[in-house]
């Protein structure tokens, strides 16, 4: 029996209709269980795609990283190698370029911040990455910022540096010789940056034309009594006063004799003192000194004509050297300049009274006129230094030397017996140079010529030459008195040189500037380009920009570079 609606309590009504619509309530939720859920669900995987794309934006960010870095380290790298050049910033950019390929990854790059500082040899590149995020937006990042920076720095790892130049007469056309020491000093301002001294960095100067001058204060390195034949004065019977005259000559009234050069007689010197040194003059019992010896030595030479200690690095304790000094040559009573006809043998030859000529040639002023005993003979080499000024000195102090022609493999030999441990103590510096095998040392030739090798004929009689490190082309000291057979020789003898520096592991770069196009400049181009390295280390230039370009690559080369950040 159902109890009647209006006697049922108030309180219990309420409760009832509530009771009803929670039931009602329940029917409804079970029929929209499945759009609830996937509120739910929806919810619920925010954070999911939120932490998946934060996985993959995280892969995208390492890789963007990684390649922006390796991006910077190669322009930076690329940068310091030109440190000094006005394009530097533009090979930068250009790197970079070339290591980041716009768009990577969807990453867009900011303008590369370069900074540098020359007296530490630093060079900074900087950049920055922005990354539009993927599945990660959904937490409210829209992308991602990366930056990355590299700084290379110029590692100062020892070297010892030759620089073996071309100075002969020919270096003088379209002032080839200026060009070349204006590319000289910018190799130097490359490695020396804005710094007078290096650490364990020396450089020497071999200045080379057919012969080299050693300089005249290494008269010990000569054969015991050499300077003795090389006869700086001649008495009554050869040259009377009247015609002994000339810069540099003087009449001993007393001795009667005339004396080329600045003459200092020492009568306090035995006579064993002075072999070797100056003349000894047995009535008086004086030693007379002459500096009319500039400096330059010739060629040890083997007496079969072959190959011999003109191409090794021997020292003068083994193989001592003999002056080089051009003897009096005149062509019967042909008093002209050309045949070296220095002093006046005879009034009769009608030489002119008012003439006055530098008898020991020191000033290179007269050209193929020039006379006297060191004729054609160069500078003299700078031995090794540390001080920036004295190299800054010595290329500025290069000049084209007249007559002779050119002997590249004399020059060069020349520089290897700088760089030559056997050599050591020998430039003035007890310690150098090092052994091959020193730690973190290099060793490092450049050589340069703008002409074949050869031996100068144009003012000699014919079928001979002029005076040369290997005396004349008659003197067969090559073994031959052909010229193009001798021309051929010194090619061959130049690479004996080469190989045996590569032996050593001695880095040579080779330079030929200007060079003639015909065959025989294809000869010496083949023989410099056998010569360096590698066929990398060979550079034929062409101009002055040509060879600027050439010594600032090299410079480039010679500049350790490391990455330090």
């Amino acid at each position: 029996m159902k109890t009647p609606r209006s006697q049922v309590p108030s309180g219990n009504v309420r409760a009832v209709t509530g009771l009803r619509g929670f039931s009602a309530s329940l029917f409804r939720l079970q029929d929209d269980r499945r759009g609830i859920m996937a509120v739910f669900l929806a919810i619920a995987l925010i954070p999911l795609v939120g932490a998946a794309g934060l996985a993959l934006d995280t892969t995208r960010g390492y890789l963007v990283k990684a390649r922006l870095n390796q991006a910077l380290d190669a322009a930076a790298l690329a940068g310091g190698r030109v440190f000094y050049e006005d394009d530097r910033n533009d090979d930068i950019r250009a790197f970079f370029d070339a290591n980041f390929p716009p768009g990577f990854l969807g990453a867009q790059v900011s303008d590369l911040d370069i900074a540098d500082d020359p007296e530490n040899g630093e060079l900074t590149v900087s950049a920055s990455a922005s990354i539009p995020t993927s599945l990660v937006s959904v937490l409210g990042f829209e992308e991602m910022n990366i930056s990355a920076r590299s700084v290379v720095q110029r590692a100062d790892r020892g070297m010892e540096l030759v620089l073996v130049m071309d100075n002969t007469g020919s270096m003088r056309s379209g002032n080839k010789i200026g060009e070349m020491r204006d590319a000289a000093h910018e190799l130097v301002d490359i490695l020396y940056a804005d710094r007078t001294v290096v650490p364990n960095f020396w450089i020497s100067l071999v200045p080379y034309t057919a012969a080299v001058n050693i300089g005249a204060s290494n008269s010990g390195w000569l054969v015991p009594g050499a300077l003795d034949t090389a006869v700086y004065e001649l008495d009554s019977s050869e040259v009377d006063q009247d015609d002994c005259r000339g810069t540099n000559v003087n009449w001993d009234a007393t001795r009667e004799v005339c004396t080329i050069g600045d003459a200092v007689v020492h009568d306090d010197w035995t006579e064993a003192a002075c072999s070797g040194v100056g003349v000894w003059v047995e009535d008086s019992s004086e030693c007379v000194v002459s500096y009319a010896w500039k400096g330059c030595v010739e060629a040890r030479y083997d007496p079969s004509g072959a190959p011999g200690d003109d191409v090794t690095d021997a020292p003068p304790s083994t193989a001592p050297f003999r002056p080089y000094y051009w003897p009096r040559w005149r062509n019967g009573n042909d008093i002209e300049s050309r045949y070296n006809s220095w002093l006046f043998d005879d009034e009769a030859l009608g030489q002119s009274e008012n003439t006055e000529v530098d008898e020991t040639e020191a000033t290179n002023t007269s050209g193929n006129d020039g006379l006297g005993p060191n004729l054609g003979c160069g500078p003299a080499i700078t031995p090794w230094t540390d001080q920036r000024s004295d190299v800054e000195t010595a290329i500025d102090e290069m000049d084209s030397w007249h007559r002779g022609g050119t002997t590249t493999n004399l020059g060069l030999v020349w520089g290897w017996r700088l760089l030559s441990p056997r050599w050591r103590g020998l430039w003035g510096d007890p310690d150098l140079p090092l052994p091959y095998d020193e730690p973190l040392m290099q060793k490092v030739a450049v050589i340069l010529t703008d002409g074949d090798n050869q031996l100068y004929g144009g003012h000699a009689p014919s079928g001979d030459t002029d005076y040369t490190g290997y005396q004349r082309l008659s003197d067969r000291r090559m073994g031959t008195a052909n010229l193009n057979t001798a021309r051929r020789e010194l090619n061959d003898r130049t690479l004996q040189i080469c190989t045996a520096m590569k032996a050593q592991d001695i880095i040579i770069y080779t330079i030929t500037f200007d060079v003639r196009t015909d065959s025989r400049g294809q000869e010496i181009r083949d023989t410099f380009r056998d010569c360096a390295t590698t066929p990398g280390h060979f550079f034929d230039s062409y101009g002055g920009a040509g060879l600027s370009q050439t010594f600032r690559v090299i410079a480039a080369q010679l500049s350790n570079l490391r990455i330090a950040e």
